[in-house]
This record gives structure tokens, sequence and C-alpha cells, in this order.
């Protein structure tokens, strides 16, 4: 198409081209090889203790509450109070998942018996449609939504929280 310049087409100006790839080219290995993670990881820090036993209390403050609250709301809170329990207890990620995602998930995880697991799908259920369907739901309603809460804390505390209580 056009004519190389003639500096361009000398063997120098080719043989300086390829030392040059040459040296870009070992100059990204070594980059490479310097940010390449360790085969072995490194030690996981350890996480601070988690009081599980707060997610009680804060059942209980909002067992108190409750006549305050609209059935709505208060599906609301329970519903997250348990979901950040099992979260903190069972390492389950639930809080940022859709009910049906984590039944899904929590059906192939050990932690829960499939009582409890049944129980949370009726708990979760229940919610969602106050929440979501803007279903009414009566005062027995309610206070079964509660004890569903407390019971599945209560049962899946660790032994030496469980004695404290």
């Amino acid at each position: 198409l056009l004519p190389l310049p003639p500096r361009w087409s000398s063997p120098w100006a080719s043989a300086a081209a390829v030392a040059a790839l040459g040296a870009l080219g070992l100059r990204g290995r070594g980059l490479a090889r310097r940010t390449r993670r360790p085969d072995a990881p490194p030690a996981p820090t350890p996480e601070p203790p988690i009081d599980l036993s707060e997610f009680t209390r804060r059942l209980a403050a909002l067992r108190q509450r409750r006549p305050q609250l609209s059935a709505y709301d208060l599906a609301i809170e329970v519903s997250a109070i348990l979901r950040a329990y099992l979260e903190a207890r069972h390492r389950l990620r639930i809080r940022y998942q859709t009910s049906r995602e984590f039944l899904r998930e929590a059906a192939t995880r050990p932690e829960l018996a499939p009582a409890q697991r049944d129980a949370l799908g009726a708990f979760l259920g229940f919610c969602d449609g106050v929440k979501f369907g803007q279903e009414p739901a009566t005062d027995a309603e309610i206070e079964r939504l509660l004890e569903t809460a407390e019971g599945v804390i209560r049962e899946t505390l660790p032994a030496k929280e469980a004695g404290s209580r």
C-alpha cells in the first residue's frame, strides 16, 4: 500500500523491535509472578465471637412493641431478626436471598433439621404473604410468627449459650 521508510526496512530495526518485544514480555512475566497468589491460602483470621443471645433479646423487645406495630411492620422486623440470626449462627447467606433461594440452599445443608427447614418455609412464606402480598394477619398468626422465630433460635443455639439462658 505505502512503501516503508528506509530506516524500518533495515535489519537493525527488525532486531531492535524483536529485542524490545522480548524485554516487554520478560517484564510482564516478572510482574505476573509477583502479583500471583501463593499456592497455599493465607490462614483465615478468626472472626470475633457473635453474641447469639442478642437475637433473643431483640425478639423479646419486638414482642413488647407488638401492640404499636402493624402486621406488615412486625413481619418485616421478625423476618430480619431471624434472617440475621441464621446468617450469624450457621454462616448461611440468607439476608440478601429470596425465601425460595434460601430454602433451596438450606435443603442441602446439614445445619438445619428437616423439621426446622419446614418451620422456616412456613415462617418465610407467611412473612412474604404479609410483606409482599399485603395479606392481613390475625393476632393468633402474629403470635405464632413470633413463637416460630423464638423456637428456631432456641433450638439452634449452641449448647453453652442455651444453658446460660
